[in-house]
């Protein structure tokens, strides 16, 4: 049970709570029993001072010099026998004199008073515990000699100790009561206190569920920074697992070419003009392309940010493979594809990117394109702040102005009759926008669509 309390936090805030009380009320108790015992022994001391006096002030001289005593006093304890007070005066540790009281009992009392000074001692006789209170004096007679006496008064010690006893019962059970109440009052502080945390746990239980997107209570301070990392934790966590979603989707969609490539080989190899050693040389360089799109996805899906420390990558080259690749995969479809791009235009970046965003869109173009594709690029911007402007036309039936925002989202598709899953142009705008550049559908004078896009280049 204990072992199961220390593994709550309450459980364990509780226990350290009742630790503190159980020690703090200990000491003070203790503390307040010694300081009530302190001044019950001071107060007893100066009533015993005052039956000191009282019997001084009954003393008195016979005809023999010697001191006497009356026979009733004032105070009726030291008259009744055996009332629990007695006094009793000595001379030269020889009882000389002792009151009514104390007739019947034996009292064995210390030696070596001394004059001036008063004493207070414990003794016990008959079972019975007693104060010994004593003070000597010098009592000078009228013949002027001195002689030395010492006045004893003797109290029961059963009424003091009961006093210290109630007052010791008393203190412990308000002690204890308030304790209770104090432990009380700390556990409904604590169970309001961390409420919180309950509200959470219900909150991200609700999250696992799918009943809500993120955690919106409202949390204390302390519990405000764990809420909004947690929310944030999420958010990634949502937005990796979308990113793995994606890249397999993209996985496939690039690998979509290469494979339409390999299947045309079959209908090839049955053309007996279709060599063995370009159909190899065709295998090798598109099995050598998929492990690069392989590659490139498993990096794009663990590090989605893009390094621009990349070395040049000649555009018109990049765009040159890509065409003669893209020929291969619409082989049954007659396309004439001109490129209009300088030499000397290079992009910056990885080049793995810049093919996947022209491959995707040449790709589209291949399939919207009556016979017709035409490529061009320009530098634009100041040299230490350039960029490439990339147009890719062709005379297909073009992109309804409606539809050139919505087709650039993931799984959508202007032309639904059409293969495809709506993937290819929502990668490149991925990757496009990753560069701080920007793609936009427009019409060319052909009637078809115009897609530019902007990418780092010199």
């Amino acid at each position: 049970m204990l072992k199961q309390s220390m593994q709550s936090l309450r459980g364990r805030l509780i226990i350290s709570a009742f630790a503190f009380l159980l020690i703090f009320l200990g000491l003070t108790g203790y503390i307040l029993d010694r300081a009530f015992q302190n001044s019950v022994e001071n107060a007893l001391k100066e009533r015993l001072k005052t039956h000191i006096y009282a019997l001084l002030a009954a003393a008195a001289e016979d005809e023999n010099n010697q001191l006497t005593m009356p026979s009733l006093l004032q105070d009726p304890e030291f008259n009744r026998i055996d009332s629990g007070r007695y006094g009793i005066i000595t001379q030269k540790d020889q009882e000389i004199w002792r009151s009514p009281s104390a007739i019947s009992i034996t009292i064995n009392l210390p030696q070596n008073t001394e004059v001036g000074k008063y004493q207070l001692s414990e003794s016990t006789w008959d079972n019975e515990s007693y104060y010994v209170f004593s003070f000597g004096i010098i009592w000078e007679q009228e013949d002027g000699s001195e002689t030395e006496y010492a006045i004893w008064v003797i109290q029961n010690k059963a009424p003091t100790l009961a006093e210290i006893s109630g007052f010791r019962n008393t203190l412990w059970r308000w002690l204890g009561g308030i304790g209770l109440v104090l432990l009380l009052i700390q556990s409904f502080i604590l169970r309001w206190g961390l409420s919180p945390l309950p509200k959470l746990a219900e909150d991200l239980q609700k999250i696992e569920r799918g009943e809500q997107e993120q955690l919106s209570g409202s949390y204390p301070v302390e519990l405000q920074g764990v809420a909004s990392n947690l929310n944030l934790l999420i958010a990634n966590e949502r937005q990796q697992r979308k990113r793995y979603k994606d890249t397999l989707a993209d996985l496939a969609h690039s690998l979509k070419t290469p494979l339409t490539i390999l299947r045309g080989l079959q209908t090839a190899e049955k053309d007996q003009n279709y060599h063995e050693e370009a159909m190899l040389a065709t295998i090798d360089e598109q099995v050598s392309r998929m492990d690069q799109i392989v590659s490139y996805q498993l990096q794009r899906a663990t590090n989605p940010r893009i390094s621009l420390t990349s070395k040049p990558v000649n555009l018109a080259a990049l765009a040159a493979k890509l065409i003669r690749t893209l020929t291969k995969a619409y082989a049954e479809k007659p396309v004439t594809a001109e490129i209009q791009i300088p030499d000397t235009l290079q992009f910056l970046g990885d080049e793995r990117d810049l093919m996947e965003v022209m491959g995707n869109i040449l790709d589209n173009a291949f399939k919207a394109c009556d016979n017709k594709i035409l490529i061009s690029a320009s530098l634009s911007g100041r040299q230490e702040d350039s960029h490439l402007v990339i147009h890719v036309d062709d005379d297909g039936p073009g992109i309804a102005p409606k539809q050139r925002f919505t087709i650039l989202e993931r799984g959508v598709r202007a032309d639904s009759n059409s293969p495809g899953h709506g993937i290819g142009l929502a990668v490149a705008v991925d990757i496009i926008s990753s560069y701080q550049g920007q793609l936009e559908i427009d019409s060319n004078p052909w009637g078809g669509a115009r897609f530019i896009f902007t990418m780092p280049g010199q």
